[in-house]
């Protein structure tokens, strides 16, 4: 070969310098790849593509060993064990590249099979996402709807029509509807129209402008068996009604909604409707009914029956509360009419209390007056007639003031128990014949009862009166002949007493004590064909009167008749204390000028003969005024003014004479003249006793005033002035 000179074999040494590194790049290259197809078949499952893999790798390996030893040919370009090598390396590639290339022939079809199919998944997979989200989307629309529809029926007001009305606004402009309607059941047998919304009409509300609808029609039946909602034929005579006006109708759905009521809800179990309505959807002649409008119509559905049984619990509620605001304001107006009435009632009572204490107040003061003429020269049989009527006028008094005061007062009091026993069965006799009753009484000797005793005379004459009218009241009832017997001892209680079934037991009492046992009996002729021990109301009060008196009280029946047994208990009284007697001296007034001022003409009559009977010169006025005129006019004329205080009088008031009595006061004759005041109340105190001084007022009688009473005041006072 010929040589080029030293520029030549420079270029030589740099191409043979280029070879032997692009020989060794190129073995590393391919000693590294069957490294990476080893890494990479340990990572994957590469089963099928095994044998490849394998014939590459060895392809790989020989082109990079042929490169190798084609550099180590540079540097021993003469060795014959490279050459040896390099042989061999080029054999085995040569083969193993053929193989290769045989098994590509089969491999590349497969590959792009399965390319396709990944292009295949690919595209199904990209469509299915599209579908998911289009679900989702109308999920969220109708979630949406649903929401906004159930929002606006909370939001309404809780009555059946403005629920209804609001549901089917709502539906028709979410599901642009072109009318719904509202069908209910009606007397079990046919289905009225209640609600009508119409687009075409701008939202009006049609109600009733259809024939009703049979409940057995094929569409109703099938609406009503079935929760779903349900598209209806176009030939359905529910659909047609419903339609609103348009021809064709367009696809109607109906569907079911209970009407709860107040009954359907039992404790916490579901509660079932005893009723269905029916909501009729209409669209327009271009639509079709979606399940996803389906499924939108029955979760608006259950809201309605949600809030329609909040709206029937609402309605009922408010009917109860209007049922109980009657009732309470019915309460209130008979309340307002007891309280009247007992108002009147009390009135009316403290108006008869008045009069009759007035008259009794009168009646008093005249048998005072015969009972001290009685003491002059009548007989004892006389003697004992008017002091038994004094009794009986002194006792109804005490009633009057007991219905008055609405309680049972109780005095103590010094009295004659005999002459108390004497006038009781007098007045019993009396009424036993007034009844055709035969009358016997007899006294117990073996302890001999106390003249004089210490108590309430007045209740003890009262019980005593009492027992004998309800034995004859008793009797009466029974209409059969009889006899009533009264028996009066002093006793010690026994323990037969003590076991009675009417027993009330005695409180013990301080000092020296009697107890008087007053027995009364009916016995009857002819024995009655039932006899009860029960007394009777009459005999309640009884046992009151025994209670206020700290005494017993037993009552016994049988066929003959009937027992009551009264043990009172009184204190006796010392030998040397002061004793009452029934007729008390009376002082002799002779002289005396007295101005009578008594707004109640019989009280004024009565106390001008008390005072006449005194021996006073006596002037009577009908007022208070008349009273400071005559005293004003002639004044030193009298001596003594007497001011009835009746708080009971219709002109007069107790406060209106203590007027009178201060301007009494004020003419400037306190020195010379008295001014006594009679008062009718219950107990005349030192309170009463201190205003009474404070106006200007002497002395104080308390009424009924008797000639003994008036007589011991007059002299005090004239002893006072003295």
């Amino acid at each position: 070969m010929p040589r080029c000179g030293d520029g030549c074999d420079g270029a030589a040494d740099a191409m043979l310098q280029c070879q032997k590194v692009s020989d060794f790049l190129i073995a590393a290259s391919y000693l590294s790849i069957p490294l990476e197809l080893l890494y990479f078949a340990s990572c994957a499952d590469l089963a099928p593509v095994k044998w490849l893999l394998l014939q590459l790798a060895a392809f790989a390996v020989l082109g990079g060993a042929v490169h190798l030893l084609a550099v180590l040919g540079h540097h021993h370009p003469h060795s014959s064990g490279l050459l040896l090598a390099s042989t061999a390396a080029k054999l085995l590639a040569a083969l193993v590249s053929l193989a290769t290339a045989l098994s590509l022939l089969t491999f590349i079809p497969r590959l792009i099979r399965a390319k396709l199919r990944e292009a295949l998944l690919r595209a199904k997979a990209r469509q299915l996402d599209r579908d998911v989200g289009l679900i989702r989307r109308r999920v969220e629309a109708t979630s949406r709807v649903v929401r906004m529809l159930s929002r606006h029926i909370r939001d309404s007001p809780l009555d059946h029509h403005a629920i209804l009305h609001t549901t089917m606004l709502h539906l028709a402009d979410a599901l642009a509807l072109h009318s719904c309607a509202v069908w209910v059941t009606v007397s079990g047998d046919v289905l009225q129209l209640v609600h009508k919304l119409s687009l075409r009409d701008k939202g009006a509300v049609m109600l009733g402008s259809q024939a009703p609808i049979p409940a057995d029609d094929p569409d109703v039946v099938d609406v009503m068996s079935v929760v779903a909602a349900k598209v209806l034929r176009p030939g359905s005579a529910l659909a047609a009604a419903s339609g609103g006006g348009l021809h064709p109708p367009g696809a109607v759905a109906a569907i079911r909604m209970p009407m709860l009521k107040v009954s359907n809800f039992d404790g916490g179990k579901t509660p079932e409707a005893s009723s269905y309505a029916i909501l009729v959807l209409v669209l327009a002649d271009t639509g079709r009914w979606s399940s996803q409008d389906l499924e939108i119509v029955e979760v608006v559905a259950d809201q309605v029956a949600v809030a329609l049984s909040h709206a029937a619990v609402l309605e009922e509620w408010q009917s109860i509360r209007d049922r109980l605001a009657d009732q309470h304001r019915a309460v209130l107006h008979a309340k307002h009419e007891a309280a009247t009435a007992t108002t009147g009632i009390h009135s009316v009572q403290s108006a008869m209390c008045g009069a009759m204490q007035r008259q009794m107040h009168s009646v008093i003061g005249l048998l005072s007056m015969l009972q001290h003429a009685a003491a002059d020269g009548m007989r004892p049989e006389q003697r004992l007639v008017v002091d038994a009527i004094a009794r009986t006028s002194a006792l109804t008094l005490a009633l009057a003031n007991d219905a008055d005061a609405g309680t049972l007062t109780r005095s103590r009091v010094p009295f004659g128990l005999h002459a108390l026993v004497r006038e009781a069965m007098a007045v019993a006799r009396c009424m036993s014949g007034c009844s055709g009753v035969e009358f016997s009484y007899h006294s117990e000797n073996s302890l001999p009862l106390p003249e004089w005793v210490v108590g309430d005379e007045t209740r003890a004459f009262h019980l005593l009166l009492h027992v004998v009218a309800t034995l004859l009241i008793r009797r009466r009832n029974g209409a059969a002949p009889g006899r009533l017997t009264f028996s009066v001892e002093s006793c010690n209680v026994d323990e037969e007493e003590r076991q009675s079934r009417d027993w009330i037991p005695m409180r013990p009492s301080a000092g020296c004590s009697v107890r008087v046992k007053f027995q009364a009996g009916m016995e009857t002729k002819s024995p009655r064909r039932s006899a009860s021990p029960d007394m009777g109301l009459s005999f309640g009060m009884c046992k009151k009167i025994v209670q206020v008196m700290n005494g017993s009280m037993r009552s016994s029946g049988s066929d003959g008749g009937s027992t009551v047994t009264v043990v009172l208990q009184f204190q006796v009284q010392q030998p040397g204390a002061r004793r009452w007697t029934s007729t008390p001296p009376v002082p002799r007034l002779d002289g005396l000028r007295v101005l009578l001022a008594d707004s109640d003409g019989t009280s004024r009559q009565v106390t001008r003969m008390l005072l006449e009977r005194l021996g006073c010169q006596v002037m009577p006025v009908p007022s208070g005024d008349h009273c400071l005129r005559l005293l004003e006019s002639a004044g030193p004329c009298f001596q003594l003014v007497l001011l009835d205080l009746d708080k009971h009088a219709a002109t007069t008031s107790m406060e209106d004479v203590l007027e009178v009595a201060l301007r009494i006061g004020e003419l400037g004759n306190g020195g010379w003249l008295l001014v006594l005041a009679a008062l009718a109340v219950g107990d005349v105190d030192d309170r009463v006793r201190e205003v009474c001084q404070r106006s200007g007022i002497n002395g104080v009688i308390q009424k009924p005033i008797t000639l003994a009473a008036l007589g011991a005041q007059l002299a005090a006072a004239a002893l006072q002035k003295n």
